[in-house]
């Protein structure tokens, strides 16, 4: 796997070795921080079902300040930890060996500063569980400060059975998989009057069972 963009670009670190967690592809990596933009510069970021940690290490690399990364599976937790060593990004980022699920209800933003959470739950939470992950994004959306942005990623639609007030989303498609992307306080700031959907071939789709990327 590598670092797509910023100051890391091109560098490798290691993807799973199992066959359960499957990284989030570089096409729909990609496609979440080209709609970002500038939007994360020296915001903490916290991935949750962080997988491999490539959404969070991206972040990093592309000018978010800190990051978070949470994640129970405990193979993955020590990959996360010997990815952040390798692109030498251990003074920036912290991993926290925890339910994304029950983190999410604990946390509290140390201050007003707007945070960047990206959420990829396994996908069998979105097709056996869409009332716990709506919770989940409703949660956050009470708790992070005005300004603070949620970026979701599902293999199913999105729509208002996970999504909280759906219309404030800028949900967007690419091959399998949906991508949803929201500010808090400020939902216009990435909503579109409508849904837009973009038809981009994902190829060797790529996502987790037990986690994300």
């Amino acid at each position: 796997m590598r670092i797509i963009a910023g100051q890391r670009r091109g560098h490798k670190f290691d993807g799973p070795k199992d066959q359960l967690t499957r990284p989030t592809s570089d096409l729909v990596r990609e496609a979440i921080f080209n709609i970002l933009g500038e939007a994360i510069d020296g915001m903490l970021v916290v991935d949750l079902f962080a997988g491999t940690g490539a959404i969070g290490l991206e972040a990093l690399s592309r000018g978010a300040d800190r990051a978070i990364f949470v994640e129970r599976n405990r193979g993955n937790f020590a990959l996360i930890r010997r990815n952040i060593a390798t692109l030498r990004y251990e003074d920036r980022a912290s991993v926290i060996s925890q339910d994304a699920y029950r983190w999410a209800k604990a946390f509290v933003a140390e201050d007003a500063e707007p945070v960047a959470v990206f959420i990829d739950p396994p996908y069998a939470d979105y097709d056996d569980h869409p009332d716990r992950v709506r919770k989940l994004l409703e949660t956050l959306i009470a708790s992070l400060p005005d300004g603070s942005i949620l970026a979701a990623e599902s293999r199913r639609k999105l729509d208002s059975e996970v999504l909280p007030d759906p219309e404030s989303w800028d949900i967007r498609r690419y091959g399998g998989t949906q991508v949803a992307i929201r500010t808090v306080g400020d939902p216009e700031r990435f909503a579109e009057s409508e849904s837009q959907f973009e038809e981009d071939e994902a190829e060797g789709e790529e996502r987790s069972v037990d986690g994300d990327a």
